[in-house]
């Protein structure tokens, strides 16, 4: 199957489910969720509607990245618990983090810890989310 085949009114139903979780976010946890990348990818038995962007409190800001993580542990779980019928949606961080990125951390930065203290340092302060939203069947 290629993406020129993909179901038109799923797709469509994808952009309305993307919606709904959006305005669910907002009014339980009063978060606004912004996305800046919208597409469309083949996975093995389907298709994925992928979302990448950022979430802030209705001021804006967090004050901290452990403010951020400690909300984004609230949404993921309500996400993951979500149950819509035909979409299975996931909301991850974007692991934001290589071996590139970690030597040049080292040599600009002069960051002195390990490839894990790296990867630890960008997992705790990445703050732009992906939110999958996955059709079954």
């Amino acid at each position: 199957m290629s993406l020129y085949n993909v179901n038109v009114e799923k797709s469509k139903r994808s952009l309305e489910v993307r919606n709904e979780v959006i305005e669910m976010i907002k009014d339980k946890f009063d978060i606004n969720l912004g996305f800046w990348y919208n597409d469309l990818y083949k996975v093995k038995d389907g298709v994925c509607r992928r979302l990448k962007g950022g979430m802030n409190n209705v001021d804006f800001r967090f004050n901290d990245n452990e403010e951020f993580n400690e909300m984004f542990n609230k949404v993921k779980e309500f996400i993951d618990n979500l149950d819509i019928e035909e979409f299975d949606i996931k909301l991850n961080k974007r692991l934001n983090y290589s071996w590139n990125g970690y030597y040049d951390w080292k040599e600009r930065c002069g960051f002195e810890g390990n490839f894990l203290d790296y990867k630890k340092e960008c997992l705790e302060s990445e703050e732009c989310i992906i939110l999958k939203i996955r059709w079954k069947g």
